[in-house]
């Protein structure tokens, strides 16, 4: 089996995507599995067909690669490929959505409200977020503590996406739940260097300090857990995801956003947890293209 390992793409997160891919193909190597880097441009498909792949393992990120895209063009051309199918890609990537789609569902999660003009009031009390309602690695994020930032922070979240999501800031700690098949993984607490988990504290080394396993009350360890495996059945994901919470200073979790393609870089929580799991590198990403390929 060839594999072909998609990165790049034209995203605001393309830099992190190449680490991702590049650690992918060298771990496949590694594990003598034949594995090409491909970066993706307009070119793909033929540098698909040219380069003979067999399956595509997408370490893409943010739009036009973990929003069904990708997926589609691997569906076209009756390619097997990694993780998530088109729809439950789509889903996963609009924030607003997989809010919606969970809270009726029974999962937590903050109120939220969609702009898309920076002009729109938002009706949240202070303090609250926005951020792009389809991005990711906290670009474009903003906590507002004062109705002063609310324009600006609009028209930041805006430069990266068609809207805009505000949803009611929880204080409390962040942990992410990574789910492989039908099981979850070691849960990860993150402890930012900074105010918040921002781009530098989720891939500058020493940006943020991680607690595995997290330190939480059974009872909320199990509910999460179950969480984030029904997160992962109602959008339809495959083979592996990435759920990230809010546990407030009441022990009350809160669903933030799922994550359909977590990154794959050195730095990178689901590896971490993997490995805490007893699976190597190499052996995470075999069991990821097995259950993929499976389903």
């Amino acid at each position: 089996m060839r594999v072909g390992v998609l990165y790049g793409g034209r995203s605001d997160e393309t830099a992190i995507s190449r680490k991702s891919g590049r650690a992918v193909v060298n771990a496949l190597r590694q594990a003598r599995i034949p594995a090409r880097g491909i970066e993706v441009t307009s070119r793909l498909p033929a540098d698909l067909l040219k380069n003979k792949i067999d399956f595509c393992f997408i370490a893409l990120h943010g739009r036009f690669g973990e929003d069904g895209t990708v997926q589609g063009l691997c569906e076209m051309m009756r390619i097997p490929y990694s993780g998530s199918g088109v729809l439950a890609s789509a889903l996963s990537m609009n924030k607003a959505l997989t809010k919606t789609l969970l809270s009726a569902r029974g999962i937590s999660t903050a109120p939220f409200q969609i702009l898309s003009d920076s002009d729109q009031k938002v009706t949240l009390p202070l303090p609250f977020v926005v951020k792009p309602v389809d991005g990711g690695s906290a670009i474009g994020v903003t906590i507002v503590r004062r109705p002063s930032q609310v324009k600006t922070a609009l028209k930041l979240a805006l430069e990266h996406s068609r809207q805009a999501l505000a949803e009611r800031f929880v204080a409390g700690r962040e942990v992410t739940v990574p789910v492989l098949g039908d099981k979850t993984l070691p849960i990860v607490e993150i402890i930012p260097k900074g105010s918040f988990y921002d781009f530098k504290a989720k891939y500058d080394k020493g940006g943020s300090r991680h607690i595995l396993p997290a330190r939480l009350a059974a009872r909320t360890s199990a509910l999460i857990r179950k969480w984030a495996l029904d997160a992962h059945g109602i959008l339809g994901c495959r083979a592996f995801s990435r759920s990230d919470f809010i546990i407030d200073r009441n022990g009350r979790p809160f669903f933030l956003e799922l994550n359909s393609i977590p990154g794959m870089t050195e730095t990178s929580l689901y590896p971490e947890s993997a490995k805490a799991a007893g699976y190597s590198f190499s052996e995470m990403l075999l069991e990821i293209i097995r259950l993929s390929q499976k389903s």
